[in-house]
């Protein structure tokens, strides 16, 4: 059985060399390996390596205690000295929320979402039941709280961190 010899079969290394495969030989010294030629490697030729982080590492996780201190310190400011007023707790309660917020955002946590909630109430005698419920990994996610308490007005403020993949 004869095989016929294709002409295509011996093609030269000059015949297919591309615009940018060009370039490349020109640019710098090629390597020959039994009479084809190999472009030398780039970071064009090299597969990028996946490197996508699932979980933060630790110095970028939650960390509770600088928002615990931004948490109390605008309580403070806002709340020390002032009596339960019913008409003026929804501006309270509102300032206090986007003041943490914004003092939390500064933070730069990377990849965290924060919700701040703030409860604040009067002081009658009469218990408060709070509940919450959602997807938690406990691994990466976090929260913290505070509570501020005077004669007249409670206020129970939490700040959840929730990281995204």
């Amino acid at each position: 059985m004869e095989v016929e010899e294709d002409e295509d079969a011996n093609v030269e290394p000059t015949d297919a060399v591309s615009a940018a495969g060009t370039e490349l030989t020109k640019q710098t010294e090629s390597t020959s390996v039994e009479g084809i030629v190999l472009a030398p490697a780039s970071h064009e030729t090299i597969p990028a390596i996946h490197s996508y982080q699932i979980k933060p590492v630790l110095a970028d996780k939650f960390k509770a205690g600088t928002v615990k201190e931004i948490i109390r310190n605008a309580l403070g400011d806002k709340l020390s000295g002032k009596a339960y007023e019913a008409d003026k707790v929804k501006k309270w309660t509102v300032d206090l929320a986007n003041e943490i917020s914004s003092k939390v955002t500064e933070l730069k946590m990377k990849r965290y979402k924060h919700i701040v909630q703030v409860i604040l109430g009067e002081h009658k005698g009469a218990g408060v039941k709070s509940g919450v419920r959602c997807l938690w990994d406990s691994e990466t996610d976090g929260y913290t709280s505070e509570i501020f308490s005077n004669d007249t007005i409670f206020c129970l403020v939490v700040v959840y961190a929730v990281y995204l993949y």
